[in-house]
């Protein structure tokens, strides 16, 4: 599937099964549940590689941005469980080992390690070190990203570094299921962070303020 298709129904899909119960959790949570979405995708090896993985960086970034100016702006809290979580040693050695293993993902056959569940568990581990709260929301955006590239032609090799992959050979990446999956998965992320519990929270509190 494209970039944006994985990232939507990787946002969807952590909303879905998190249920973020904090403003804090909502912003942060959909943003690295998508993220975690498309990040397998940076082991891209074709001839529109380095379009595709600008497009996935550029995506990556700008949820990160997303957060921070949240966060800013609004001050929803991120910083302060990030803070009350981790430390900067924490932060410094997830990053670092994070990095580590995307660089040697992206030097990886397309849909070898970075679609397989080595990758899926090393990375979870060391988001944890850098964010325990959001481990959840990237787990499940990462394995959306699995599930919905298996349907397609091309071999996963989910048990990496071992068998020859899987694949269901039901529709093509760039097909009618891809717009499918995209425009679905857009309506339930509206949906979800609609009717979440930290937006109708918020909603109530207004609303009471109003009517004062």
């Amino acid at each position: 599937m494209l970039g944006k298709t994985h990232f939507s129904v990787g946002m969807a899909t952590g909303l879905m099964l998190c249920r973020p119960q904090s403003i804090a959790m909502l912003v942060a949570g959909t943003a690295i549940a998508g993220f975690g979405g498309i990040i397998s995708d940076i082991d891209v090896g074709t001839s529109d590689a380095h379009n595709k993985v600008e497009r996935i960086i550029g995506l990556a970034v700008l949820s990160i941005l997303g957060v921070v100016t949240a966060d800013a702006i609004f001050h929803v809290g991120i910083y302060n469980r990030l803070t009350a979580d981790s430390n900067i040693v924490r932060l410094i050695i997830g990053i670092s080992a994070f990095l580590c293993i995307c660089a040697f993902g992206m030097k990886q056959p397309h849909r070898s390690f970075m679609h397989s569940l080595s990758a899926l568990f090393s990375l979870s581990f060391f988001v944890y070190i850098i964010f325990p709260d959001i481990v959840p929301y990237f787990f499940v955006g990462f394995i959306s990203h699995i599930v919905i590239d298996v349907l397609n032609g091309k071999r996963e090799k989910i048990f990496w570094p071992v068998g020859k992959g899987f694949a269901l050979h039901l529709c093509v990446a760039d097909g009618p299921v891809n717009k499918l999956l995209f425009h679905i998965s857009n309506i339930a992320t509206a949906l979800l962070i609609l009717t979440s519990r930290p937006v109708q929270t918020t909603a109530m509190n207004i609303l009471r303020i109003i009517h004062r």
